[in-house]
């Protein structure tokens, strides 16, 4: 189904051990997909997997999203990651495992918690089982560039601050087991009920930060789920998952105000970087590495096109 191009090229990071290269049939029943951290990507994901045969488990903390999950056909299981005996209760061997935790929006110990006490953990128990494939979703926060420029997998990652540097070190964690390793390393996520600086223009309560001229780098959630599933066919490897055009503040709410109507948001001072948990870069991320590599063409190629969904779904 999913078509690999063959370029010649390696993808950076390339995981260089056996299991690689022993793909299998991904789309039976027999399939057995494991999403860690099954929230707003992962639940997405699992729908997709589930309607191309795969039997999906969806972990979550605790049991809020359990009926949700279980009317998706994802098999609901309740663990917490940073208890390495949770992993105890799970007694199915997976093929595919998908990482894609988050801190749940709080703080830096929270974050911490997960990307550094959780993420070892995962990793611990991944080095004892036979999965086959893993994908983790990382961060293009990893890039820590602040002058605009354009940045791919071979840049450099400055582990400025404590989230990049955590999250730095999560990637290495998980490329240490013995599986098929794929970082994803995604933009801001945005999509259906999501987007923090849509919201917020929506109910004008946007503001512009100095003279708006950082980037924003987005991917709609559905095209990263699909990223998702073409990486199970792939050999590993280090992808950034952005769509085609970084913006900048200004432009992105110039397009919002000129679509909709409403006023754009007033110029506010930058804020500063050490109030915010990951701080402040301003770069161009590239995703040309993963549209070659896996002759992918993205559903939603900028935010207008996601967008003017979002605003045709919101007048409806």
């Amino acid at each position: 189904m999913f078509r690999r191009k063959n370029t010649g090229r390696t993808p950076t990071g390339k995981v260089q051990n056996g299991s690689c290269h022993h793909l299998f049939k991904r789309y039976t029943a027999h399939v057995r997909t494991l999403i860690i951290g099954c929230g707003y990507v992962g639940e997405a994901l699992g729908q997709r997997l589930v309607a191309l045969g795969h039997e999906v488990t969806g972990v979550r903390r605790d049991s809020d999203g359990n009926e949700r999950l279980a009317k998706r056909g994802i098999q609901p299981l309740n663990l917490d990651i940073i208890q390495p005996e949770s992993f105890n209760s799970i007694t199915e061997v997976y093929e595919n495992v998908v990482i894609a935790v988050s801190s749940s929006r709080g703080g830096r110990e929270a974050y911490q918690q997960i990307f550094q006490v959780g993420i070892e953990n995962v990793a611990n128990w991944l080095k004892n089982t036979q999965t086959r494939s893993v994908v983790f979703i990382s961060s293009t926060s990893v890039y820590r560039q602040t002058n605009g420029e354009w940045v791919d997998e071979n840049s450099e990652t400055r582990g400025n601050t404590t989230s990049s540097s955590t999250l730095d070190a999560a990637e290495k964690q998980i490329t240490s087991t013995n599986c098929c390793t794929t970082i994803l390393r995604s933009s801001g996520i945005y999509g259906p009920g999501r987007g923090y600086l849509f919201q917020q223009f929506m109910k004008g309560a946007a503001q512009i930060d100095g003279t708006g001229e950082r980037f924003l780098n987005m991917v709609h959630r559905d095209d990263l789920a699909e990223a998702i599933l073409h990486s199970f066919s792939g050999k590993g490897g280090i992808f950034n998952i952005t769509d085609n055009e970084p913006i900048s503040l200004l432009n992105f709410f110039k397009w919002l105000s000129e679509s909709t109507g409403k006023p754009l948001p007033s110029f506010v001072p930058e804020p500063d970087p050490a109030t915010r948990k990951r701080g402040l870069t301003n770069k161009r991320v590239s995703n040309h590495l993963f549209k070659e590599f896996h002759d992918y063409q993205y559903k939603y190629p900028t935010f207008r096109e996601g967008l003017a969904k979002e605003l045709e779904n919101d007048t409806a």
